[in-house]
């Protein structure tokens, strides 16, 4: 049973891992097959030369990621390539911050590219055992908490636009989305400060997987031929896996810590 135990965080990493993997292959293959970029989560110019040829080779790298990811021998080395892609989408929206810095829709497109790029780096670093795992860690859980919190704000900045995504038969949806986006600053908050941050995580990882199932998923099925539904689709997908990821590493931290202070021998390594 103890033996059990130990394991349940390492599971937990990889079947958050097994969500980004899908999310980013998925995304990927999108790529591919529309020779283009994932609409503002890629915010490529225009003007770029050979952007199509680009876009398909982003794409192929994002495929390339996800296999390896989920791939036991070369699971660290894909970790660290989807660590790197989705590191570089999030500087694909500094340009725009920098230039409207009071912006809260380009602040939101910075943090949802910064939550999957922090989880995917956490994995990283844990699967390889990086001395510095730690410090990747405290750092990567600390920039995903900033970014819950910015999908909070944005929550409250586009009411009536969040309101519109939650299905008809809710109830209060304005309301609901100034519920969610309290929820989102709350975990954010949490998860950044470590105070209950492996519970807000997971609720975080639960709320999102909520949107997938009961926001995402309807749409794509009323219109299975919008690419820009496919992609919010998972989009969704991988920022609900990598909360989950920041929850799983929490928690064996959490364990590894307890295990340290009765005996340092039975202490978790990569925590």
């Amino acid at each position: 049973m103890d033996a059990l135990r130990d394991d349940t965080p390492a599971r937990r990493q990889l079947a958050a891992m097994a969500g980004i993997a899908l999310g980013l292959g998925a995304l990927g293959a999108l790529g591919v097959g529309s020779g283009d970029f994932a609409f503002q989560w890629q915010p490529v110019p225009p003007d770029v030369p050979a952007r199509g040829a680009l876009a398909i080779a982003a794409g192929l790298l994002e495929i390339v990621a996800a296999v390896l990811l989920v791939s036991v021998r070369l699971r660290t080395a894909g970790a660290w390539l989807a660590a790197a892609i989705l590191a570089g989408w999030t500087a694909l929206h500094v340009p725009a911050v920098v230039q409207r810095p009071a912006s809260i829709a380009d602040w939101l497109g910075i943090a949802e590219s910064a939550a999957m790029a922090s989880a995917a780096l956490m994995f990283a670093a844990t699967q390889a055992g990086s001395a510095s795992a730690g410090a990747i860690q405290r750092g990567g859980m600390f920039v995903f908490g900033l970014a819950a919190i910015l999908f909070g704000v944005s929550h409250f900045a586009y009411a009536d636009f969040t309101a519109s995504m939650i299905p008809a038969w809710l109830p209060q949806r304005v309301a609901l989305a100034y519920l969610t986006g309290a929820a989102h600053a709350l975990a954010g908050l949490a998860i950044a400060s470590g105070l209950c941050r492996t519970l807000a995580a997971a609720l975080e990882a639960s709320m999102m997987a909520g949107f997938v199932v009961l926001v995402h998923v309807p749409r794509v099925l009323a219109h299975p031929d919008s690419r820009m539904e496919w992609t919010m689709l998972f989009v969704a997908l991988t920022l609900s896996a990598s909360a989950a990821m920041v929850a799983a590493i929490s928690r064996r931290r959490r364990m590894s810590i307890g295990a340290s202070s009765m005996s340092p021998a039975t202490s978790l390594p990569n925590a």
